[in-house]
């Protein structure tokens, strides 16, 4: 599926339309997320993924009376390790085992042990960024007009929100926060001293995200104060939103 101009449009009318006549969400029937490990096979992981983007495009067709085509999935090791690309309509994601060396050994650096890194690196990788790229992919249909930085906390609190929906899914946000302040604490804040942090990371957006260190720092940051802040975050609210603007 691609997301040309036409097609956002279209997404972005059905959704304003089923907002508009008030649609009540319907509250898809409870299902659980695939358990993933960081020895998995490409196909395990992909199968994952595929649930969280299934149960992500079904909540959202619960909240709006219709479901948008979802993206599809594909499992390549990139530097960028999680992004949806909106031309071909697919999210991306890396594979821990075959993972380059200089990649690992970062995440190695997170974390007291390789087995640590790797559920580490599949729970953030394989599963929360994939519900965060999906909500990039709902900004992307709807269109909303957000600078770098607001668009990467709310694509974390609509993954949060996300998750909250889900069988199971508050605690893989207990373990998840748990696993992501320990990396966080090893990693340090690359803002300038009295710099804006927002404004810097919007400025040194391109550059930030090719240094794993310091575009980790803020991701891990903005993920830690969604999941924080779950209990104020509602997908329908979130989406309603997002439309109304």
């Amino acid at each position: 599926m691609r997301y040309d101009r036409g097609m956002t449009r279209t997404f972005g009318t059905l959704l304003a339309i089923a907002l508009a006549g008030a649609i009540a969400m319907v509250g898809h029937a409870a299902s659980e997320l695939l358990p993933i490990t960081a020895a998995t096979s490409v196909a395990g992981v992909q199968t994952a993924a595929e649930r969280v983007v299934g149960l992500f495009a079904a909540a959202t067709g619960d909240v709006l009376g219709f479901e948008p085509p979802a993206p599809a999935v594909a499992i390549r090791n990139t530097p960028n390790l999680a992004y949806y690309d909106p031309r071909s309509g697919t999210i991306v994601i890396a594979h821990w085992p075959t993972l380059d060396t200089e990649l690992r050994a970062f995440f190695l650096g997170l974390s007291d042990t390789e087995e640590h890194a790797g559920a580490l690196f599949v729970a953030l990788f394989n599963e929360f960024l994939v519900a965060h790229e999906m909500g990039h992919w709902v900004q992307r249909g709807l269109r909303v007009a957000r600078d770098r930085y607001g668009a990467e906390r709310e694509a974390n609190d609509i993954a949060v929100a996300f998750f909250r929906t889900v069988e199971g899914g508050e605690a893989r946000l207990v373990e998840l926060h748990t696993r992501v302040r320990a990396a966080l604490e090893r990693l340090p804040d690359p803002t300038p001293i009295g710099a804006d942090e927002r404004q810097f990371f919007n400025e040194r957006y391109a550059e930030l995200a090719t240094n794993p260190a310091a575009y980790g720092y803020y991701q891990f940051r903005f993920i830690l104060a969604s999941i924080d802040a779950r209990e104020q975050l509602d997908f329908t609210g979130l989406l309603r939103r997002m439309v109304e603007e």
